[in-house]
């Protein structure tokens, strides 16, 4: 009888008393659809331990009133018939009890339709993206980046960290109360995870795909979560805020948006006949480096040798200003280096293009301003224009090849020494941000290229994975971003870095394999 009591205080009044609100324990949430989720687990802990408790009562009372100082002796029975049905049958209906509530749970969370709210959200290294499509029966055209902006002094251990360290947004989503807001996940890069535990939210976003999720918040207030996927260097950098209102008040924010919106506009053309001085550009211009580049570039401009490349004395901040101005504008396709031109204002990308190269005792003098930023912004009739690769040698060809595809490279030989140079530095550009410089991977990430089963195998499939990538993972396909003789010259250098000595691969012999699959 007292093992009776204890079953059902346990089961009754122990999930209120010791585990609701707990530190250690799943939060409820603030969602219908968390607290389910809530319930959910602690339905199916109390079963589990209900089961443990009955297993090792049962147990410990056979060992202690069966022992053989007792002069208990085993009973001889083989092939129950009715112990084998019953401890097949009994696990049987307690699985289906846990599983009837888990289906209803999950096709719950899977049913973003009749929503009121759509937003598009793109993960990218390392920020958010969120684009509002629809509200109601209204198409919106609002979108912002919402980049971290916890300050390099408590980063670097140079500061007292805050409360929220790592989890502060300048833009936070917003988002109204009692509305059904449906969400859409891609990324632009490499897979990311939206994660918020207060809404019982978790979805990856994956290059090339679209999943979705929904919320429905009951309570207003500021809810907080972070990338859940090894996404890269700065994995630990990519927070997501979340600022609920009431419906009333959301509508004025989307108001107050749209006018700002179209107040920047106004500003952005009255900047064409506007010049800033040296001091107020650097001032600015290091605001903008410090919440946009440092995370890669670092806040000395050394950048991180074989991730990212160092910006101080750099071809980039040393050289042409137009090709600097033209690299943040529109990234760099195939590297971590992301476009701009939209994230930024023309006076905070002139700002930061100007700090750039008179920081770090560079002072080339150059001053950027808002209308030489502008010029090269692109518009509907002007596409963005990509950005070639720099590379230490220079590619002898008979004819320059005006487009940077696989497809159309000129088919001319280079000796080794020629391809591996070539080759490990468009390696480090684009490769070894996820491959690491020595080949190793990350472990649990992205896969150890040194002594793989890829580097020691068919050049064939070497090829092909370099040009296609690889469908459900992060390897995208370099066929269109690189051009024949730079992929020719990563494959030969993969195959004879790392102590190995291997095979030399030319332009032509990624041009055939096109030609073959075509």
């Amino acid at each position: 009888m007292t093992l009776v009591r204890a079953v059902a205080y346990l089961i009754f009044f122990l999930p209120e008393i010791a585990f609701a609100n707990s530190a250690i324990n799943m939060r409820q949430g603030v969602t219908d659809i968390s607290e389910d989720v809530y319930q959910l687990h602690m339905t199916i802990f109390i079963i589990c331990c209900v089961i443990a408790l009955l297993v090792f009562s049962v147990m410990f009372w056979s060992i202690v009133n069966h022992r053989k100082s007792k002069g208990a002796k085993a009973a001889q029975f083989h092939e129950s018939t009715k112990v084998e049905i019953l401890w097949t049958a009994i696990p049987v209906l307690i699985l289906i009890a846990m599983a009837i509530p888990a289906t209803q749970t999950l096709i719950r969370m899977e049913d973003p339709s009749k929503s009121d709210l759509t937003i598009k959200v793109t993960g990218s290294q390392w920020k958010w993206h969120y684009q509002y499509l629809t509200y109601g029966q209204q198409t919106l055209d609002l979108g912002f980046y919402s980049i971290i902006s916890t300050p390099q002094s408590q980063i670097t251990n140079q500061q007292q960290k805050s409360e929220t360290y790592l989890l502060e947004v300048d833009k936070p989503l917003v988002i109204p109360t009692g509305k059904k807001v449906r969400f859409l996940f891609t990324s632009d890069d490499v897979i990311h995870a939206w994660w918020i535990p207060d809404f019982a939210v978790k979805k990856d976003a994956v290059p090339g795909f679209i999943n979705e999720a929904w919320t429905n918040v009951n309570i207003e207030g500021i809810y907080r979560g972070q990338c859940a996927e090894l996404c890269g260097k700065s994995h630990a950098f990519m927070p997501i805020v979340v600022d609920v209102r009431s419906p009333e008040q959301f509508e004025q924010w989307l108001i107050e948006q749209q006018q700002l919106a179209s107040q920047q506009a106004q500003q952005e053309d009255a900047l064409k006949d506007v010049s800033f001085n040296m001091d107020e550009l650097m001032a600015l211009g290091k605001d903008v480096y410090e919440a946009n580049c440092s995370v890669c570039h670092q806040s000395t401009g050394q950048g991180l040798p074989g991730l990212f490349p160092s910006l101080k004395d750099s071809p980039i901040t040393s050289g042409d200003v137009q090709q600097h101005i033209d690299i943040v504008l529109h990234g760099k396709p195939g590297s971590a280096m992301q476009a701009f031109s939209k994230q930024l204002s023309s006076k905070q990308l002139a700002a930061v293009i100007t700090y750039e190269r008179n920081a770090w005792g560079l002072n080339s003098g150059d001053v950027v301003q808002p209308r030489d930023v502008q010029v090269n912004e692109p518009s509907a009739d002007r596409p963005v224009k990509a950005s070639q690769p720099t590379l230490a040698i220079e590619i002898p060809t008979e004819k320059k090849s005006t487009n940077n595809t696989a497809s159309q490279d000129p088919l001319v030989d280079l000796d080794k020494s020629q391809l591996m140079q070539l080759g490990e530095q468009a390696y480090l550009e684009n490769c070894a941000m996820c491959h690491q410089a020595s080949g190793l991977g990350l472990t649990g990430a992205f896969p150890a290229l040194k002594g793989s089963a890829m580097i020691e195998g068919p050049i064939e499939q070497h090829i092909e994975l370099v040009l296609n990538g690889k469908e459900l993972t992060a390897m995208m396909a370099f066929k269109d971003k690189l051009s024949a003789a730079t992929i020719a010259a990563i494959i030969t250098y993969e195959r004879n870095a790392w102590g190995r000595s291997g095979e030399v691969i030319q332009a032509s012999d990624v041009n055939n394999q096109i030609k073959g699959a075509e």
